[in-house]
């Protein structure tokens, strides 16, 4: 009993780590607060958050036309000079993998003991 527990609880945590980066991205309601709070963007948003934002048809028709106007013409400048960036190497992609290998592996050598 308690090896289904370890593996359920390992699963999970599996799952949420797999999947929490997608919880974490700016929406574009998000975005339109941001700018609507101060008449600046604060934050940092990827070039794929920008563009949601220009295609969301609900903050167009529902937010202030005047912030609109301005953050749209922001936005639009901001994805023009954007440039490709090339985030440095710190390893944690390596970490990642070995993390995936060895709860594989765990995961494996449990389900074989408890199967025989």
């Amino acid at each position: 009993m308690a090896k289904k527990m370890i593996l359920t609880v390992a699963l999970a945590l599996v799952v949420v780590l797999a999947l929490g980066g997608v919880a974490l991205a700016a929406t574009p309601q998000d975005i339109y607060n941001d700018f609507a709070d101060n008449g600046k963007l604060d934050g940092s948003y990827s070039k794929a958050e920008l563009e949601a934002y220009l295609a969301d048809a609900t903050v167009h028709q529902y937010g202030d036309p005047y912030n609109l106007g301005v953050l749209d013409t922001l936005v639009k400048q901001m994805l023009a000079s954007s440039t490709t960036t090339t985030f440095p190497f710190t390893g944690l992609e390596i970490a990642l993998i070995a993390f995936g290998a060895v709860a594989l592996l765990g995961g494996g050598l449990v389900l074989r003991r408890s199967a025989g």
